[in-house]
């Protein structure tokens, strides 16, 4: 009889990459979404995989969700609390949206948690993934403090280890930096079009010969299932390749035929050309990642399993529709 894996965020880029990656292999997906009539759960569902109805909000309908599941996969949303008050509370202080956001995520965390821990006491749990980041505000010794979507998923985490059945059957998922990030939030992140020019400039924050991690989502899958595949109390980090910035957009200029150049930025400019802490928060990210990295004590895939295939950036950028950015860098 096929194992049951749960996703949490099945209509999302984890939570549908973990759910196609399951479903391909012969589980049973039971994906959770807040409508079963939505767009994106038909879509679910014409693929073959069930939407039960449960809100991260709600902890008896995660408990429902949950209920009977080998696997949970769970993944919180800071952007969207962040998105949907900026235009107001960005106008109250540089950090009481990101402050905003971090409480919401934290609180929806500890819910998801809880159902977890509860769901526990029937004896089907083998293993529950938590996608989560470092703190970086402590990955730099304080340095850095507007990192708020890292901090917070760090404050799960910490949570989850001190619930500790739960934490016996337990795995981190860390990804790293969204390859897809210059589709999605270009100019947020400082990549434009050279004014009078054909060139894309991509200003980050941090020395430019500094390696991180970057991550093609649909690779999510493959690192929840080395998660399931391994003992449990990993501290993964989810990358599908390591690259600098400027070998980053040297690939892509390659792919698309585009000449572009990174150039080093800093945390006030960044500032300035996104106020309100969206700007600054993108930046000190990409700075604590440069100077700091991510912390000595994740493992890589290759180190559960030499043999994984990850999506190279080549490989993702020969994938993308780049007519969209193109227009509007």
């Amino acid at each position: 009889m096929a194992k049951t894996i749960t996703v949490l965020g099945a209509t999302g880029n984890q939570g549908g990459a973990v759910a196609s990656f399951f479903k391909a292999q012969g589980w049973t997906v039971r994906g959770i979404s807040r409508s079963a009539s939505s767009a994106s759960s038909k879509t679910l569902i014409s693929k073959g995989i069930s939407v039960v109805e449960a809100d991260v909000d709600d902890f008896p309908t995660l408990i429902s969700a949950f209920s009977g599941a080998h696997v949970i996969f769970a993944v919180t949303d800071f952007w969207a609390p962040f998105f949907e008050t900026y235009p107001t509370l960005s106008k109250v202080s540089d950090r009481t949206t990101g402050e905003h956001a971090l409480a919401v995520e934290v609180r929806r965390g500890k819910t998801i948690v809880d159902a977890a821990t509860k769901v526990l006491e029937e004896g089907n749990l083998e293993r529950f993934v938590f996608s989560t980041l470092p703190s970086f505000k402590d990955q730099s010794g304080g340095k850095y403090t507007y990192a708020y979507h890292f901090d917070a998923k760090a404050l799960v985490s910490e949570y989850l280890k001190e619930q500790k059945a739960l934490w016996e059957k337990s795995s981190l998922l860390n990804m790293g930096f969204y390859a897809t990030n210059l589709v999605t939030m270009g100019s947020v992140m400082g990549a434009n079009k050279e004014p009078n020019g054909n060139r894309i400039i991509w200003r980050r924050t941090g020395r430019n010969e500094a390696v991180h991690p970057f991550v093609v989502p649909n690779d999510t899958g493959i690192f929840v299932d080395l998660l399931v595949r391994s003992p449990p109390k990993q501290d993964l980090l989810g990358v599908s390749e390591m690259a600098t910035y400027a070998t980053f957009m040297s690939i892509w200029s390659e792919v698309t035929g585009v000449p572009s150049e990174v150039e080093q930025g800093t945390e006030d400019e960044a500032d300035k050309a996104h106020p309100g802490g969206l700007g600054r928060e993108a930046a000190e990210s990409t700075s604590t990642s440069a100077e700091f990295g991510w912390g000595k004590h994740l493992v890589l895939p290759k180190d559960l399993d030499p043999n994984v295939k990850t999506t190279s950036l080549r490989g993702y950028f020969e994938s993308e529709d780049w007519r969209p950015f193109l227009e509007d860098a």
